[in-house]
């Protein structure tokens, strides 16, 4: 795999004079790929196996790796108009623009661990994610990727099912998460590249007072830290985090299916000095099932109404009617398909208020035991509104297809290829096309 990793960067050097200082960085670079790609072949040789996979009383450690070599032709999620306004400005972070397309490597090896204590599941992730722009270089990167899970169920064996609502015979359940990583790559809603660390941390708990009505509560908390400004002069980037308190209430109508109505109270707090409509207090209440619908029809459907107070004076509340639809049709053993439809409000790091009905259809189909294939379709639209309410329109269509290969018990091989058509009422519009390869392995 290295030697024909090595072969193919070679012939695109020799090919294309241009890039030639481009590709260089590459193969300079690729000494340090090459160790870490031959990583874990080396944690799966049988002189180290012991060291790197341990199943036994202090937990099961695994390892996995991935590599995934990608070209991106908007990168920045922007016109080429918009691009080209920004690349005469001045911008601080305008040396790091070099080019609307990219050719994009990312290695992302890992440890995963879990652990059962009891009633309790202890699972974590730790890893990094290097990546490396061919083009833009300064938008290279190494970034952690770490993550850790509690769950408790007093049913052991049936399921730990608290990120989903369908019943089982548990009393009480609960869940603790924490996620701690960064985050890099364009944002559509904002049409700029962005970088940001995140910490997400939560508490969910659901009981059963009989067998047919349980309640549940929980609450989150989720920080963005931006590392880099905005490449937009109008809109800088700026921290904020985000704190829901959420209720719920349940009928338990079969041991597959749940009638639900849930009550959420959300405050978001940015850490700006100038005026934005990120800071802001919500109420959301909502109706709804989740479950197994008939044989061939499962998932989780709901609407509701959502009130967003702004806490800049002066600024009218937002109301809405809010959905959240996703469902799963299986027609056959070998092919089912997937629907979503959603509407929310989302508070973003630009200081504007954004409302953003998205749907999109998907179809998986499996060729063999280890060949398979999926197609999709998406369309969105966004009511952005920000501080002078000077509101504007992004919508977006796309469609794309992958298809995976299971290579063997350890490696998996994946293509895939995505189109979208976004049209912005304030910046233009553009087509975006994403080709990427990918090859992952757990050991």
């Amino acid at each position: 795999m290295w030697f024909g990793i090595w072969v193919g960067w070679q012939d695109l050097d020799e090919v294309d004079n241009n890039h030639q200082k481009k590709f260089n960085i590459i193969i300079n670079i690729m000494p340090y790929l090459k160790v870490s790609f031959i990583l874990p072949f080396l944690l799966a040789s049988p002189h180290v196996l012991i060291a790197a996979l341990i199943d036994g009383k202090l937990g099961t450690v695994t390892a996995g790796a991935t590599m995934t070599a990608t070209y991106d032709s908007r990168v920045f999620a922007m016109s080429t108009n918009e691009f080209n306004k920004i690349r005469k400005s001045n911008s601080s972070n305008i040396s790091e623009i070099e080019s609307e397309d990219d050719f994009i490597i990312t290695f992302t090896p890992a440890l995963h661990f879990v652990k059962k204590l009891g009633l309790f599941k202890i699972s974590g992730t730790a890893g990094v994610n290097i990546t490396q722009f061919i083009y833009n270089d300064g938008k290279s990167s190494i970034t952690p990727n770490t993550s850790l899970a509690v769950d408790f169920d007093d049913t052991l064996g049936l399921g730990l099912a608290l990120k989903k609502r369908v019943s089982n015979n548990a009393k009480i359940r609960f869940e603790t998460t924490f996620d701690f990583g960064q985050e890099i790559g364009a944002s559509i809603l904002d049409q700029d590249f962005v970088s940001y660390t995140y910490i997400n941390t939560g508490f969910n708990i659901r009981y059963n007072h009989s067998e047919k009505f349980g309640v549940g509560g929980g609450t989150s908390y989720s920080h963005r830290f931006y590392q880099t400004d905005s490449s937009r002069e109008d809109q800088p980037n700026f921290d904020f985090s985000t704190l829901p308190l959420s209720a719920q209430a349940f009928y338990i109508y079969s041991e597959k299916l749940d009638f639900f109505t849930n009550y959420t109270f959300s405050r978001t707090k940015a850490s700006s000095s100038r005026p934005e409509l990120t800071s802001s207090r919500s109420h959301s209440i909502s109706i709804g099932a989740d479950g197994q619908f008939s044989e061939k029809l499962s998932g989780t459907a709901s609407i509701g109404y959502t009130l967003l107070d702004f806490d800049h004076f002066g600024t009218p509340n937002r109301q809405n009617i809010t959905t959240s639809i996703v469902a799963n049709w299986k027609f056959n053993s070998k092919t089912s398909s997937n629907y979503n439809l959603s509407r929310t409000f989302s508070p973003t790091s630009t200081g504007d208020s954004t409302f953003t009905t998205s749907l999109g259809a998907g179809l998986t189909h499996r060729f063999t035991e280890d060949w398979s294939g999926n197609a999709n379709i998406s369309a969105g639209f966004s009511e952005i509104t920000n501080i002078d309410n000077n509101p504007h329109e992004l919508d977006s269509y796309g469609f794309g297809f992958s298809t995976s290969k299971k290579l063997s018990r350890v490696f998996t091989t994946t293509g895939s290829y995505n189109f979208t058509y976004t049209d912005s009422s304030k910046t233009g519009s553009y087509n975006r096309h994403v080709i990427s390869a990918q090859i992952s392995g757990r050991f």
